[in-house]
Formats: structure tokens, sequence, C-alpha cells
């Protein structure tokens, strides 16, 4: 095993920790402890927990964005200088990317909500942007980008056996 190869198993574990802390503790946030929260009687407690774990889990999520972009990065080229990149690869890496970004700027939305940067507004637009955005939505986001991991290793996978 050469350097290089160590270096793509390398990305590959950070790119797969990073999933598991960002699908996983967005799970448990959203999941569990937001239905936990809503549920104590007292608001000023549950309006500190959320904002103290909130602000923590959100530098752990930022901290996989970096881990994202860089093994993302590098993994993307290692696999479309290769010779199981195909048209249908690429067309369903571009969607995962995309998927990606728009995670990565739904998570900016809460940060910029969080310091107070983003003004929330009443109104349709403002209804379907907060639908658009919500920590839901980011798990479903979260999972499709997953899914399409799975397809991508098929589809490379198949490409280098020729079917």
């Amino acid at each position: 095993m050469g350097p290089g190869e160590l270096l793509l198993i390398v990305m590959r574990w950070a790119h797969g920790l990073a999933t598991i802390v960002w699908l996983g503790g967005g799970a448990y946030a959203t999941l569990i402890q937001g239905r936990q929260l809503r549920e104590l009687d007292d608001r000023a407690v549950a309006a500190r927990v959320g904002a103290a774990t909130g602000a923590e889990f959100g530098r752990w999520v930022d901290a996989a964005m970096i881990v994202f972009i860089v093994s993302g990065v590098v993994l993307t080229f290692d696999r479309l200088s290769s010779r199981g990149a195909t048209v249908q690869y690429g067309v369903v890496l571009a969607l995962k990317v995309a998927l990606a970004l728009w995670m990565f700027g739904i998570v900016q939305g809460f940060g910029a909500r969080r310091r107070g940067r983003l003004r929330v507004t009443p109104g349709r637009v403002a209804a379907v942007r907060g639908a658009l955005g919500s920590p839901r939505t980011l798990l479903w986001l979260g999972a499709i980008v997953v899914l399409l991991a799975a397809v991508l290793k098929t589809l490379y996978e198949n490409a280098l056996r020729g079917t």
C-alpha cells in the first residue's frame, strides 16, 4: 500500500466519521432532544439548554463541513480521474454535491439565526423558506446524500467491471 492509497483510506474514513457526526447528532437533536425540550414546563431552562447544546453541536457541524469539503474534493478527484467515472456517475455526483451545498446553506442559516444576523419574516415565502431549511429537511437531505453515495459506489464498481 502506497502513500496515495493510504491518503484515500484516511479521506474515506474522515468522510464517514463526518457523516456520522452530522446525521447522528442531527437526528438526536431534532428527533429526541428537541421534542424533550418542547415538553419542558420551564421555558427558560429549555431555551438555555437548547441554545447551549445548539451552539456546541454547531461547532461539531462546522468541523464536519470542513472535513466534508477537504475529503470530498480529494475523493472526487480520485474517482473522476479513473475509468470508473461515467456520465451517469458524474450526474449522480453533481446531484449529491448540490444537495450537500443545500445542507451547508441550511446550517449557515441556523448559525446566522443563532447569532441574530438573520431576520425571520412572516408570510408565505418565509414559510416555504422555513420548510426548505428546517432541521427535518436537513435530515432528509442527509439521508438522500448517503443513498446517493451508495448509488455512486455501485455505478463506479459496475463501470470498472464493465457491466
